[in-house]
């Protein structure tokens, strides 16, 4: 399978199915995308999409933390926002249930190297946002040598450290940039879910303060305190470099998605700076940036699909397809090294590769 824009796949056959937030089956592996299904799922904020290919015969993503478990803990996170709207008692049983779905998942994962499919609506960002933000940082804790009840502590409070966007959620999917004004009710969100949370006795006080915290950064120019790096939390800290990922490598309303590798080099920049620097690179050390069925134009302009990981993410395995518009007679998988390795993430198969 190959990872294409929505668009450019009409007449190609899905192959892997689409969900919603709320894990509703919206289409089945096997759809063949008509003009018509395409465009209603780019109404519906889907950009990308896996496609069947000849040329990705057998290449499939090993997923850490699987789409579906994913999708069930947006579900819960959908239910606490309107849980909050009506005043009534959080879903946190619910929370914990999926934080130790995701370990066990994690706990299974031959790779050194974490995959996430990118998969998703912008029209479901916040509640998928939060989920992806949770298999993020309880794979960075878990590197960073958390475990047991503390690894269990970070997922939820990963799970629950965008609640205050409920008080803002008319400016989450705003289209275009937000006014000043907007803006400061945005930078708000944190507060709003710490003082939200502190109401809840059944919320432990280390959530609401990574609710509180998770946008604070090591310089100081965070929000919505400004808060330095001895003031900010451990856990904080590691939700707010997953958090900050996951937003990069999205599809939001008023940005497109980057690729992993360009979030991550992000990252990388602010390491030391603005985020931990340990923490930084234990993150990179063990996150797929080149994600298997990703097209990747090559540094020898040849053109291949991801394949498989090795132990470094900067280097998978490539099944090079063709060079120079010239297709190959047999595709060939290499191993990338420093000497040949990836110049750009293709989001659409060359016509003379079809």
């Amino acid at each position: 399978m190959i990872l294409v824009d929505t668009e450019s796949a009409v007449g190609r056959v899905l192959a892997q199915p689409i969900s919603d937030a709320d894990g509703r089956l919206l289409l089945n592996a096997g759809t063949e995308l008509t003009r018509g299904i395409a465009a209603a799922l780019q109404r519906r904020g889907h950009f990308t999409v896996y496609v069947e290919d000849p040329n990705a015969e057998g290449i499939v993503p090993q997923e850490g933390v699987q789409q579906r478990t994913r999708d069930e803990a947006a579900a819960t996170v959908r239910q606490l926002f309107e849980a909050i709207n009506r005043g009534e008692r959080l879903p946190l049983d619910g929370m914990r249930e999926h934080v130790d779905a995701m370990l066990g998942e994690l706990a299974r994962v031959d790779s050194p190297l974490l995959e996430l499919s990118t998969l998703r609506s912008i029209n479901d960002y916040t509640y998928i946002h939060s989920a992806n933000v949770c298999a993020y940082s309880l794979l960075l804790g878990s590197r960073l040598g958390l475990a047991g009840d503390q690894l269990r502590d970070l997922g939820l409070g990963a799970l629950l450290h965008d609640v205050g966007k409920v008080f803002c959620s008319d400016l989450c999917n705003k289209p275009g940039p937000l006014t000043p004004e907007e803006w400061e009710r945005v930078r708000q969100h944190p507060w709003d879910g710490y003082t939200m949370l502190r109401q809840y006795t059944e919320v432990p006080l280390f959530a609401a303060h990574i609710a509180y915290q998770h946008h604070e950064r090591l310089d100081g120019s965070g929000y919505p305190r400004g808060l330095t790096a001895e003031r900010i939390l451990p856990f904080a800290k590691v939700v707010g470099i997953a958090d900050v990922f996951d937003a990069v490598t999205s599809d939001r309303s008023y940005a497109r998605a980057a690729p992993p590798h360009q979030a991550m080099s992000l990252l990388l920049a602010g390491a030391g700076v603005k985020f931990d620097a340990e923490m930084v690179r234990a993150f990179s050390a063990c996150l797929a940036v080149y994600p298997t069925g990703s097209l990747v134009l090559l540094s020898d302009n040849c053109i291949g699909v991801v394949a498989g990981q090795g132990d470094d993410p900067q280097y998978p395995v490539v099944r090079v397809l063709g060079c120079s518009g010239q297709r190959l007679s047999r595709p060939e998988e290499v191993r990338l090294h420093p000497d040949l390795s990836v110049k750009a993430v293709l989001r659409r198969l060359p016509l003379w590769l079809q």
